[in-house]
């Protein structure tokens, strides 16, 4: 697997490759484990290292067939889109109105270094946080966070949900923005509305002279 620019130290550790194992020997075993092999680190692979501006922190990946595509909320274009990516684009809109949503591959997003990680990131079929206990937050979501915190500036971190909140400890705020709301699961949305992350983000981009994020559909 390919992998993006500058996470060598992340992706290509001996931590990582355990929990790698951890995920092969599940799928010889026959468990349905999303998303597919291939894409596990698609988020690392849109976004070198460098490129990175904003990070959206998700919990694990889809757990139903066809959805999963190794970026935090994503979807193919095919497949119908679920709740909590309507309502993401739902606030997109309260931000930026009168303008259309992008695809929800989140492909343009990801184009423009928008890092979309999951906390975990791998599941399995119809079962939330199956993954949670194999190393990948130890392996790689603490380390991945605090390398950018630690190496990059003016940098956009969005917490959506109390797991992803239990993160923020690992992000120099003197540094960075950090943006902290409800999930925008159908059960937490109401608290997720009207936060105003994509526009603040961009706000605090522009601020320090960093090209802001196109939320809306990409001409």
């Amino acid at each position: 697997m390919k992998r993006g620019s500058g996470w060598e130290s992340i992706t290509q550790s001996a931590e990582c490759g355990e929990v790698l194992a951890k995920v092969a020997a599940r799928r010889t075993k026959g468990e349905r484990v999303y998303p597919a092999h291939e894409d596990v680190f698609r988020a690392f692979d849109d976004c070198p290292f460098n490129k990175v501006r904003v990070v959206i922190l998700g919990q694990d990946p889809y757990i139903n067939e066809g959805q999963a595509i190794g970026r935090a909320f994503a979807v193919p274009a095919s497949t119908e889109m679920p709740p909590s990516l309507k309502n993401i684009f739902k606030e997109v809109e309260c931000n930026y109105p009168r303008l259309s949503t992008p695809k929800p591959t989140l492909e343009s997003w990801a184009k423009q270094g928008v890092f979309l990680l999951n906390t975990t990131l791998t599941v399995a079929h119809g079962d939330p946080d199956s993954h949670a206990p194999i190393g990948w937050k130890k392996a790689v979501t603490i380390p991945a966070l605090k390398k950018l915190s630690d190496e990059r500036e003016h940098l956009v971190f969005m917490l959506w949900g109390n797991r992803a909140k239990q993160f923020e400890r690992f992000l120099d705020q003197r540094q960075h923005l950090v943006l902290e709301a409800s999930h925008p699961s159908p059960r937490s949305v109401k608290r997720f509305r009207a936060c105003g992350h994509f526009r603040k983000a961009n706000d605090y981009l522009s601020e320090h002279g960093i090209e802001p994020i196109i939320w809306t559909n990409v001409p």
